[in-house]
């Protein structure tokens, strides 16, 4: 509790609260209409969203929120940042992830009814760059072997089976790659959480120095990627080229290396 939440408070109601709760501006509540009898909480009046199917709100915000969620959390880690907010607060992590969005995930969403994907993704970025909410890049960056699948592998496979270019995707895919190798852009260890965190740095330590080795030996992770994206050249080789480009130029210069695709 700080005391500017104290004054907020006074100040919003005219009453003290000695233990007030500050939220963020942004918020999305969405449930699916389906009650007993019709007995159906006013829950609108607060804001929330009350629809007849969930799934697509619920595709939208993995593909779009946590996608983006994990992918600037292994950037701005690797690049030095400690939250979220410091992260799109670079200018050329910040044009990352919105071009991430409108050029690779957005035309392989399907929009909910009467949602702008557009608007959506302007309320994330508002929400991304909050200060006052601190999400460390380390914390979001935790089970990425979990996540991967569902935030970024889903939005690749559907681009791959549209022939359509991932190089956005394949560096966020790269960056996770790099994380989990253990060690930092300026040669410090890195504290990886991850319930493969042990195998996958046994897998990348096996593999040698070569980027190509390491990539293709991390890929054949099955419970990871399946066994049809190590079988994809166009995967392999944008991810193998992110990598090799956040090896020797860091994650900023590869960041920026795919605004020009």
């Amino acid at each position: 509790m700080i005391e500017a939440d104290l004054a907020d408070a006074v100040a919003a109601t005219g009453l003290h609260d000695a233990a007030p709760v500050s939220h963020e501006p942004f918020r999305q509540w969405v449930i699916e209409d389906r009650f007993v009898d019709d007995a159906r909480p006013a829950w609108h009046e607060a804001g929330a969203e009350l629809v007849s199917d969930v799934a697509p709100f619920e595709h939208m915000k993995l593909r779009l929120l946590n996608a983006a969620h994990s992918a600037l959390a292994y950037l701005g880690y690797l690049a030095g940042y400690e939250t979220i907010a410091d992260t799109v607060g670079d200018t050329v992590l910040r044009a990352y992830v919105e071009t991430l969005w409108t050029e690779e995930i957005i035309p392989v969403v399907p929009p909910p009814a009467g949602v702008s994907l557009r608007h959506y993704t302007t309320q994330l970025l508002a929400r991304f760059a909050n200060p006052a909410i601190r999400h460390r890049t380390w914390q979001i960056a935790m089970d990425g072997s979990q996540k991967l699948p569902q935030r970024l592998l889903a939005t690749i496979r559907e681009r791959l089976a549209r022939g359509l270019p991932i190089p956005r995707l394949a560096l966020a895919v790269a960056a996770w790659l790099r994380y989990v190798s253990g060690i930092d852009e300026a040669g410090q260890p890195i504290d990886v959480r991850d319930p493969l965190g042990a195998h996958l740095q046994a897998i990348l330590a096996n593999a040698g120095p070569d980027a190509a080795t390491r990539v293709r030996s991390v890929l054949g992770v099955e419970a990871i990627f399946g066994t049809d994206l190590p079988r994809s050249e166009p995967f392999t080789t944008a991810v193998t080229g992110a990598f090799t480009t956040l090896l020797e130029r860091g994650a900023r210069t590869a960041a920026r290396a795919t605004l020009s695709h």
